[in-house]
């Protein structure tokens, strides 16, 4: 949603009252409230004195003893401790409920005091931190200065040499579980040259527990694992002994392997006699699958279970086997359990919890757009899981709203829908005559679709639309998805509602009737997906193609006949776009997001552009942020500045570059900020007289617009506001030479502000 900045003097008078608050407050004293001979504690720095390591690591050291001070003071906000002014403002409250009271335990917070901290105790952390880290000998000494109440904490550091590994022996016996042991040395975490280090030994314990459950040693644990150091060897090294405990129990020191397993899939959480007998068991593929209101057919377990009678226990199995059964989508807890049995082997249990299944959902929601535009939105959505005893979901979803004009110079149609809309969702590649096994450890999804959705420019057109999909989804790992959808079917058709002339050519752009029938693949790579890296990476590819190749074998020229399929125009376009995000996060709190997004389409035989469902358009909260939705190019085009009229609904382009920047930042708890500059524009692939200077050249670089801002973004977790403000600093339809308008801002002016002052409204971040 966006918004011109036509009745900002409110808001600006809001803002201004706001600060002035702020500064009222920062005026108070954080120390006049204190008790008798105690000061404000400020926190603690810490400066190592010796060189004995270089100084990107000395600098990381010292802000690791920086973040172990204790107690933490109190926090600051753009340089202000503003909780602990409003406790100090609220005063000591008479009752426990009222303004005060809130402000003074909810949204203040109480002073730090200089007595809770504890010198002594903070040094001896620091030396046991570095001697962890592989300075034996360090010292560390502890000042406190005090200044007008306010004390702060000076640490000096000498973390003296720091040794390193010079041999890593892991101790053999003749048993079976002290040759595994022996076998994972090869990538062992206690390389040779190494620095000492307390967390990479618990590493190496843990790595080499997860090589042992893969060879089948179930009962074993980190904890048997015993790491003994030589640290008088010399030079400043220490030799390293991996060895077995002495302690370690006897079933330790077997490989297990897998008698039966069991799937209950109707068991219930909180029944009080859950059905867990193993009488009516039905076997299949080696599993035994308990049902007895026979709700699934065993066919649904049969690609998500690994375990198989005489296999040898591994956790690859076992949480691959977890994964696949959460990803069916029909049941809401999965849990599984193994018990020991004679002959070092082991019964598994799955207890699966399901899903309701039926559910009906409803939703309601409101909007608002830039032009005096405002509407209402709703959908009921019914879904039926495990429709035919194959886990299968069944949906079916009806929707409708409006978009209607309250005010404004320029007067739209306003615009109506409704919809209608069928999918099964089977989890597993239906193919016929082929059977297709999963290749990781989420199952794959086949859908089915088709819907209706009809649409209405009051007094214009009405617009129908026909879909229809079959396709695949699945999950290559964690990070990387595909979809395939061999076929797309979708056909429109247009009826013009009134008298012909009103489906002028400012309308035409949005019209196609015809049919649109080809395959769609897209995949998708998210390094975000998994632990938080400093650098992260996004990727996102489509290939869209319709219509056949006979177009392009008679060569067929745009103004031929275009070609049809039982009658009706047939859409023949090859579509590819790409969307590649690159993140830098610098801390926890600030980060660096880019995003590159290149699409082309390119109509081929008869078709001279491609339908406007599938044409791409700029400007908007998630594009450039400092143009109006839709209304932005092609090229060089700009009806207004052509006519100084503004009659097009829309305007859509074959082609499209974006770039994105934006510097994003924490400000304090669930406020959040940052800075922006976007640029592209869209292109059209051929000529259009309606559009003079629309079409992409080898000079597109020169007809890229730019904006750019600043924004706010209040993120409750469960849902991010996102207020973004942004202006156009680059304006393509304008003379060479004069493109550039960063130098041409006048705030001042009301006029200005309508035409180039955009207040965007959305719902996450914008990529």
């Amino acid at each position: 949603m966006m918004y011109p900045a036509t009745k900002q003097a409110n808001t600006l008078h809001r803002i201004c009252l706001l600060l002035a608050g702020t500064l009222l407050l920062s005026a108070c004293s954080n120390t006049k409230h204190l008790p008798e001979g105690e000061s404000l504690f400020l926190g603690g720095t810490v400066k190592i004195t010796d060189k004995e390591t270089d100084k990107r690591e000395r600098s990381v050291l010292a802000g690791d003893l920086e973040d172990a001070i204790n107690p933490k003071p109190n926090r600051k906000v753009l340089g202000m401790r503003i909780r602990l002014r409003l406790y100090n403002f609220a005063g000591e409250p008479k009752k426990e409920k009222g303004l005060r009271y809130w402000l003074r335990n909810k949204a203040g917070e109480p002073p730090v005091l200089t007595s809770s901290f504890d010198a002594e105790h903070n040094r001896l952390v620091f030396i046991n931190m570095l001697q962890n880290r592989g300075f034996f000998y360090p010292s560390a000494d502890v000042a406190t200065k005090t200044k007008r109440k306010k004390t702060k904490a000076f640490f000096t550091v000498a973390t003296g040499p720091q040794y390193r590994i010079r041999e890593t022996v892991f101790v053999t016996d003749s048993s079976d579980l002290s040759q595994a042991i022996a076998a994972a040395k090869r990538r062992t975490l206690l390389r040779p040259g190494k620095p000492y280090n307390l967390d990479l030994i618990k590493g190496e314990r843990e790595r080499i527990d997860k090589v042992l459950k893969e060879k089948g040693y179930y009962f074993f644990k980190p904890d048997y694992l015993l790491v003994k150091v030589d640290s008088n060897i010399g030079d400043r090294q220490v030799d390293m002994f991996v060895t077995l405990k002495e302690e370690t129990p006897p079933e330790a020191y077997h490989v297990y392997r897998i008698r039966d397993v069991f799937v209950y899939p109707n068991f219930r959480l909180r029944s009080q006699r859950a059905d867990t007998s193993k009488a009516n068991a039905v076997i299949s593929d080696g599993y035994q699958v308990i049902d007895r209101r026979r709700s699934y057919r065993p066919v649904v377990f049969r690609q998500a279970m690994q375990f198989k009678p005489g296999d040898v226990y591994n956790r690859t199995d076992q949480n691959t086997s977890l994964n696949r059964l959460l990803s069916l989508g029909t049941f809401k807890f999965v849990k599984n359990r193994f018990e020991p049995v004679p002959g070092n082997m082991l019964d598994v249990y799955y207890y699966l919890t399901p899903l309701p299944k039926k559910s009906l959902r409803f939703e309601v929601g409101a909007l608002t757009q830039n032009d005096s535009r405002a509407g209402s939105q709703a959908s009921i959505n019914w879904r039926n899981r495990n429709t035919f005893r194959g886990a299968e979901l069944l949906q079916i979803k009806l929707s409708g709203g409006f978009e209607a004009q309250y005010g404004g110079l320029i007067r739209q149609p306003n615009t109506y829908h409704a919809g209608a809309e069928a999918s099964i969702n089977v989890p597993r590649f239906v193919v016929p005559l082929v059977t297709i096994p999963p290749a990781s450890v989420f199952m794959p999804h086949t859908y089915v679709k088709a819907g209706y959705m009809l649409e209405t420019r009051n007094r214009l057109f009405r617009i129908h639309s026909i879909k229809s999909a079959y396709g695949f989804a699945w999950k290559e790992e964690i990070r990387k998805d595909h979809q395939l959808y061999p076929i797309n079917i979708t056909y429109v058709r247009t009826d013009t509602l009134g008298s012909t002339e009103n489906l002028n050519l400012n309308y035409s752009n949005l019209v196609f009737n015809g049919l649109i029938i080809g395959p769609t693949y897209e995949f998708t790579y998210n390094s975000q997906m998994g632990r938080r890296r400093r650098n992260q990476f996004y990727f996102d590819g489509l290939a869209d193609f319709s219509g056949s190749y006979t177009g392009i074998g008679r060569r067929a020229q745009y103004g031929d006949r275009p070609d049809q399929l039982l009658g009706t125009q047939l859409a023949q376009y090859l579509k590819f776009q790409t969307d590649f995000r690159y993140y830098r996060n610098f801390s926890r709190k600030t980060s660096w997001a880019n995003r590159l997004f290149f699409g082309v389409g390119v109509p081929y035989s008869s078709s001279s552009q491609l339908p406007n469902v599938k044409q791409f358009f700029s400007g908007g909260n998630s594009s450039l942020r400092g143009f109006r939705s839709r209304m932005l190019g092609p090229g060089t085009y700009n009806e207004y500045y052509l006519t100084g009229t503004r009659s097009y609904i829309e305007l859509l382009g074959d082609v499209k570059l974006e770039l994105n920047t934006e510097l994003r930042t924490d400000i304090y708890q669930f406020l959040k900020g940052a800075v922006f500059v976007d640029a592209g524009n869209i292109w059209l692939y051929n000529d259009n007289p309606n559009f003079p200077g629309g079409k992409f050249t080898t000079n597109f670089y020169k007809e890229l617009a730019a904006s750019a801002g600043a924004g706010l973004r209040l993120d409750f977790r469960i849902i991010m506001l996102r207020l973004d403000m942004g202006i156009p600093i680059r304006k393509p339809w304008l003379p060479e030479g004069e493109r550039w308008v960063y130098n041409k801002l006048r705030p001042g002016d009301p006029q200005w502000r309508r035409e180039n002052l955009i207040l965007n409204i959305a719902i996450g971040y914008p990529f």
